[in-house]
């Protein structure tokens, strides 16, 4: 089986040798910490660096995500991935691909909305059980996105197809974020959303989560965005943060 590196490189080629000249390209990298019990004795922790390389080609966007982890503890965010001992792991996780397609964009009302699939695929090493299932998932979603002057409101819902590793039988959760932005400046803006998921299996818990972000925006090309997150239940992290820089072509 190729490596996760492999399966992004050759994806991401074939991808960028379909695009139309006219694409809009944006290149992000992030770096993410989190620490939890996740319901364990002891606290787990997990660094993560993704790569994302996201294309927009008219109404339909496309998205690669492949992250770098370093996971030390006996369980992930997520409540899916667990060790039977504390140890670190570390390499790439999962790959991501996301396809996205704008139904609805009214200038007029400042109203848009996008529907969506996701992929997770299985690339990672699958002995290293803090970094993937073992197994693809598969998603649909909504995003609705709606202005009010300064402030913008979004709600994303969807629902996830989860591949079932071997002795479990995971339930296929519905998820949701709503949050609200405030542009402070035309340039830098403040805001807040809560996600959650519903519980994979019948003693699990459910992701509850709230972000706190701010992003600055240096060009039309630069963006850099930070962020503060914390966790309401056993399968989100009891704290995190990160800071994601976006760099558009």
């Amino acid at each position: 089986m190729k490596s996760a590196s492999q399966s992004f490189a050759l994806a991401a080629v074939l991808w960028l040798s379909f695009a139309s000249a006219g694409a809009q390209t944006t290149v992000s990298v992030n770096l993410d910490y989190a620490e939890g019990k996740y319901g364990e004795r002891t606290k787990s922790t997990s660094w993560t660096m993704p790569l994302i390389v996201k294309q927009q080609i008219g109404d339909f966007g496309f998205k690669l995500n492949l992250p770098y982890i370093r996971a030390t503890g006996t369980a992930a965010s997520g409540g899916d991935r667990f060790a039977s001992s504390r140890q670190t792991q570390e390499g790439f996780g999962d790959l991501v691909a996301t396809a996205t397609w704008g139904l609805l964009d009214d200038e007029g009302a400042q109203f848009a909305v996008d529907l969506g699939a996701k992929a997770k695929l299985a690339v990672a090493d699958k002995r290293q059980d803090l970094l993937t299932t073992g197994r693809n998932d598969y998603s649909l979603l909504a995003d609705v996105l709606r202005n009010f002057g300064n402030l913008t409101g979004f709600v994303t819902l969807g629902r996830t197809w989860k591949g079932d590793p071997a002795g479990i039988n995971y339930r296929n959760p519905w998820f949701g974020t709503i949050g609200l932005s405030r542009k402070l400046q035309p340039d830098l803006s403040l805001g807040a959303m809560v996600d959650y998921r519903q519980k994979l299996t019948p003693r699990g818990d459910p992701i509850n989560e709230m972000t706190l972000f701010v992003e600055r925006k240096f060009s039309s090309q630069l963006k850099v965005q930070g962020y503060l997150v914390r966790g309401f239940s056993d399968s989100s992290p009891d704290i995190g943060a990160g800071i994601t820089v976006s760099a558009r072509f």
